[in-house]
């Protein structure tokens, strides 16, 4: 690849937000309007702005991208076969970008958990066995990759997660939260519905009791109504720290955790253009809305939207991957950036290259400026604004917008030179800016 220096000047803002436990919301004292409150733990994962979502399971040894919608797959446990797998590297990896905070997909679709599960469950013909599809039995038995991973993060000071898919399990016959009864494929277990939210309750207690404190967890998908009480209560018991992902039911409006996070709604990496971190659906919010719960914008570094390592699978081009930080975090939403180890345990050293690409570029770019935007101590409270600047002249509009949350970034297509910006904005209680900036950034251009 041959690269060649460009300039891309951009205008950041950003803003700080305070949280306060209760009540949830506030109410304007300008215009009578809701004001959502943050908690603390919501307010410093945005202050994270960066994570790797790290896709290592039984799926990696697949030419399809995992086991899903495909109900009757189980792959033999011989597959999973890591001869070198080393989480120091992937963190390498994670780091270099710039990541602040890893998830690992501890638990996919297929069923294969990637740590030594020790559950115990009762079959159809009342049998009890142990939950045989794990690590422990594959050619690696003795290795456990979420320890090695959460060991690795600690070491690296990255904040560490897990992901667990709750609504299918291939091993157990489950597609959306439910057991098929009628059918069973080679490889499948015979269970009810009230078995397999047993075995969740109780792989989930072992991933939230013995790995430490955890900064996210991952719902894919959601939850079923029968597992909603339990989990928020476990949730409040053992993790009441951890930002959730897919924590709210968008149809009763009722969230498993105080600091619930949503998905933006794509996985291309790209926010609306007016992105609130109010609101629970999965787009661009609600900034009427009284739940304070920001977006997270999760995409490949592959292409064709391939999240576990594919054989040969191209990846997407360094100027791709820069506007994606523009449209995720530059938006007001966390990037969140697939990290895919290949069938050896290791991270390909094309993939390693490109992570530590887009990470220069960021801190070549924004390095040292302290995550800046506009919004209020006590809830996003900046509704509609125009940015303004001179040069020696009448002032002229730059760029205009609505919602700027913890962070908005505008790109301008040419440099703009300018002796003083002025930010106009109206608001339903007296903002707090954080900063203001302007940058004139190097840009790799691949050709």
């Amino acid at each position: 690849m041959k690269c060649t220096s460009g300039l891309m000047p951009a205008l950041a803002a950003a803003s700080v937000l305070a949280s306060t436990p209760e009540p949830k919301y506030r109410i304007s004292p300008i215009d009578g309007s809701t004001i959502a409150l943050p908690t603390q733990e919501q307010l410093q994962f945005q202050d994270k702005e960066i994570g790797v979502l790290i896709h290592f399971e039984m799926g990696t040894y697949l030419d399809i991208d995992g086991c899903n919608n495909v109900p009757s797959l189980v792959p033999n446990l011989t597959l999973f076969d890591p001869e070198l797998l080393n989480t120091d590297q992937w963190m390498d990896s994670a780091t270099a970008l710039g990541a602040q905070y890893a998830t690992l997909v501890a638990k996919h679709n297929c069923g294969f958990t990637t740590w030594p599960s020790q559950v115990k469950f009762q079959t159809r013909d009342n049998t009890t066995i142990a939950y045989n599809y794990t690590i422990a039995q594959s050619p690696v038995a003795g290795d456990e990759v979420v320890k090695s991973f959460v060991e690795s993060a600690e070491k690296y000071d990255v904040g560490h997660g897990f992901y667990y898919s709750t609504v299918v399990n291939n091993f157990l016959n489950v597609q959306n939260s439910e057991v098929n009864a009628t059918s069973w494929a080679v490889g499948q277990v015979r269970i009810s519905n009230e078995t397999y939210d047993e075995v969740v309750d109780a792989q989930l207690t072992e991933l939230w009791t013995n790995y430490g404190s955890l900064t996210e967890i991952w719902f894919d998908g959601g939850y079923s109504a029968t597992q909603q009480t339990t989990l928020e209560n476990m949730l409040t018991e053992l993790q009441p720290q951890a930002v959730v992902f897919n924590a709210c039911d968008v149809t009763t409006g009722e969230c498993l955790s105080q600091n619930p996070v949503r998905w933006v709604g794509t996985e291309t990496g790209e926010a609306p253009i007016e992105n609130w971190s109010t609101g629970i659906t999965n787009d661009g919010g609600d900034p009427t809305s009284p739940s304070f719960c920001p977006s997270v914008c999760d995409t490949t570094l592959q292409t064709q939207d391939r999240w576990f390592y594919g054989v040969d699978q191209p990846l997407r081009p360094l100027t791709e991957l820069i506007s994606v930080y523009h449209t995720s975090v530059g938006r007001n939403c966390m990037l969140e950036l697939d990290l895919s180890p290949d069938r050896s345990g290791l991270i390909p050293a094309s993939y390693a290259a490109r992570y530590k690409q887009l990470g220069d570029f960021i801190k070549s770019c924004y390095d040292g400026w302290a995550g800046d935007t506009l919004v209020s101590g006590l809830g996003e409270v900046v509704d509609d604004g125009v940015t303004d600047g001179t040069l020696d002249v009448p002032w002229t509009m730059l760029s205009n917008g609505t919602s700027v949350g913890h962070k908005k970034i505008d790109v301008f297509e040419q440099a703009v030179t300018v002796t003083e910006v002025l930010v106009n904005s109206t608001f339903v209680d007296t903002p707090k800016w954080r900063d203001v900036s302007l940058h004139l950034c190097d840009q790799l251009v691949a050709s």
